[in-house]
């Protein structure tokens, strides 16, 4: 007998030790019988639509294990039930996360099994479709010619079809990116979306294009002239209509009309994860977006950038850790600040806290795209592992869910990292951290100058700097994808100059 096509939903849901387990269904897939049955001989079963009946529930099914189906539209359950219960979510995208949601809304519970034996046979052989597409494929699976094994073009032949479609929008976005390159002054702000966008669809291709390592040195070496020659300029930008910086989005932030604001930092998270946040977030519902990019501040540590962000100043000198720095900043220059709740979240795992909703201001980090960045190995020459785990760990995280909650609350939903990460070799040069203020793989922060020249001397190396940001102390950036390290030793790290590090995503996500 064939796997049932809710076999994954089904153990998913057995898994959990709880009592109590809430499903927040947002395919409406509880309507199944099958499924239901499934799942009746472990749980009593709700269909949550007030919270009278579910007390009512609750009393008569004491003693039992209770399964209770919730949809999105019926907001929360009651505090003391939800925090006592296991909340999952169900998406039809689990099943099948390379067909468009869209297109399997309405399906039977036979056109559903239909379709999962057609895609367990044939998903290795196409990459993630469109909502046109994936109808055109199951009119294939559902139609009577099936039965004769016809499957559309799309499917019977991968390799045009990628040909046609990723492998096209690459050479589409290489041709805009040396577009762009060509004019004088180069839109930095433009070339690093499509930059991270391209790396984003061959990683997804799994076939790098063989223009690409060119590409890749033309824009290094164009963007450090551009770092050491006009990057001090962006601090003199207005704040009034779009941060160029990350230091001023708090001061930004002040000007947008709002009730309650929450600004989400995604520690790590260039435009090529971004890609990957903004398929997770489409797929399920979330798909309206107002994206800028701003750049980071050097060098490109969490400790530097992510202080910046949350304190509002660029000078080293000035900052104070990310909590403080916040609260004192709202305080001082948010509308009604002394007067509204003000929090501050660090390290969130991306799933819903109730605590949220204590506050007008919020700040939350998460650190999931750092940490798998941080964790990655076997690289090569791409971040296409490090992307492939992103994508798996966003798809359990419930931050979709906490994404919708906010807005339902009436939160401008504001998204935004500290610094990119860029995959990188090792150069064979390491300094003593004797003589250093700040060490990493991408940058070495020296006390004076002195000390910055000695060591770069005789290396192809950068020296950098920027008394607005550093006061007395000098960086020492390698170029390119190097790092320092055991020569050829290769990871994903973050702290230089590379575009991917240094322009980054901000995102107001709206309902």
């Amino acid at each position: 007998m064939s796997e049932k096509w809710y076999a994954k939903l089904v153990n998913k849901i057995k898994r959990s030790y709880h009592d109590v387990v809430v499903v927040v269904d947002h395919d409406r897939l509880s309507r199944l019988p099958e499924l239901r049955a499934a799942l009746a001989d472990t749980f009593a079963l709700h269909d949550y639509k007030g919270e009278l009946p579910l007390r009512r529930f609750l009393r008569e099914h004491t003693g039992q294990r209770m399964l209770i189906f919730k949809h999105p539209e019926h907001g929360h359950l009651p505090y003391d039930v939800e925090t006592r219960s296991d909340v999952i979510s169900w998406h039809l995208q689990e099943i099948f996360p390379k067909l468009h949601p869209a297109a399997l809304e309405g399906l039977s519970e036979e056109d559903y099994q239909r379709v999962f034996e057609a895609y367990v046979q044939k998903e290795n052989t196409f990459q993630v479709l469109g909502l046109e597409e994936t109808k055109e494929v199951l009119a294939g699976w559902l139609g009577t010619s099936m039965v004769g094994g016809f499957v559309p073009d799309i499917v019977a032949r991968p390799s045009q079809e990628g040909e046609g479609g990723i492998k096209c929008r690459c050479q589409a976005l290489v041709r805009e990116i040396e577009g762009l390159l060509s004019r004088r002054p180069v839109d930095w702000r433009a070339v690093a979306p499509l930059w991270g966008e391209l790396s984003y669809c061959y990683c997804q291709a799994r076939s790098k294009p063989p223009e690409i390592d060119a590409l890749d040195q033309k824009i290094s070496g164009a963007f450090t002239e551009y770092i050491l020659t006009s990057y001090h300029e962006l601090f003199y930008e207005s704040y009034l209509t779009r941060p160029a910086t990350v230091d001023k989005v708090l001061p930004f932030l002040a000007y947008q009309p709002a009730a309650k604001k929450v600004l989400i930092c995604m520690d790590g998270m260039g435009f090529q994860e971004w890609c990957c946040l903004k398929q997770y977030l489409a797929g399920r519902g979330i798909d309206s977006f107002s994206v800028t990019a701003v750049f980071t501040l050097l060098p490109t540590l969490t400790r530097v950038s992510r202080r910046a962000l949350f304190c509002g100043r660029p000078a080293l000198g000035d900052r104070v850790e990310e909590e403080r720095g916040f609260l004192q900043f709202v305080r001082e220059k948010w509308l009604e600040g002394e007067r509204r709740q003000a929090g501050v979240f660090m390290n969130i795992d991306g799933r819903w806290r109730h605590e949220y909703l204590d506050f007008d201001y919020l700040a939350l980090a998460c650190n999931l795209v750092d940490d798998l960045a941080h964790a990655s190995v076997s690289v090569q020459d791409s971040k296409e592992l490090m992307q492939k785990s992103l994508i798996m760990h966003l798809d359990g995280s419930g931050f979709a869910e906490t994404m919708q909650r906010l807005l339902e609350e009436g939160y401008r939903v504001y998204l935004v990292a500290d610094h990119g990460s860029v995959w990188c070799r090792g150069n064979g040069h390491q300094a003593s951290k004797w003589l250093l203020e700040e060490k990493a793989r991408r940058a070495l922060l020296f006390p004076n100058k002195l000390l910055a020249e000695d060591f770069a001397a005789g290396k192809n190396l950068i020296v950098y700097e920027n008394s607005s940001l550093f006061g007395d102390a000098v960086a020492v950036f390698p170029p390119g994808r190097e790092m320092f390290g055991p020569k050829g030793e290769t990871v994903i790290s973050h702290g230089g100059i590379h575009i991917e590090e240094v322009i980054v995503p901000f995102i107001e996500v709206q309902a």
